[in-house]
């Protein structure tokens, strides 16, 4: 006879399995409104946008957000996988906002590239600013 045994619910599977259900459940959530989206303009009763390739962008973009409050929910630090998805996001986000505005690419994207470079400059500052100084002798 094969044991089951059942996660208690303080452990740390028991909080993995709810934060997939709970991004599951979102996923659902966004694809049925995208869904209904589609269809109520197909059908003719209004129109969304004429450029859905920055509203898929946009999708991506609330992906890396949900990702990086996630990363900081668990970890209470705004860490390097927080900030990571969270620079992610701002990117996807200035992009879908060039698609959006019908702004000039070839203008913004340096403008991107720049604003990349300084937030990964500043986060290196500031991590060896507030660095402890036994944190170098583990490393």
């Amino acid at each position: 006879m094969a044991q089951t045994m059942q996660t208690p619910q303080g452990s740390p599977d028991s909080r993995t399995n709810r934060e997939r259900e709970g991004a599951s459940l979102v996923v659902g959530i966004i694809l049925i409104l995208l869904g209904l989206a589609f269809l109520l303009e197909r059908s003719g009763y209004f129109t969304l946008t004429g450029n859905w390739r920055a509203v898929s962008i946009y999708v991506g973009a609330i992906a890396c957000f949900a990702n990086a409050w996630r990363s900081y929910r668990a970890t209470r630090v705004f860490g390097s996988a927080a900030t990571g998805s969270l620079t992610w996001g701002l990117v996807l986000t200035a992009v879908g906002s060039i698609f959006t505005f019908d702004l000039l690419w070839d203008l913004w994207w340096p403008m991107i590239l720049i604003a990349v470079g300084a937030g990964i400059v500043v986060w290196n500052v500031l991590n060896r600013l507030t660095e402890r100084p036994g944190d170098a002798d583990r490393a």
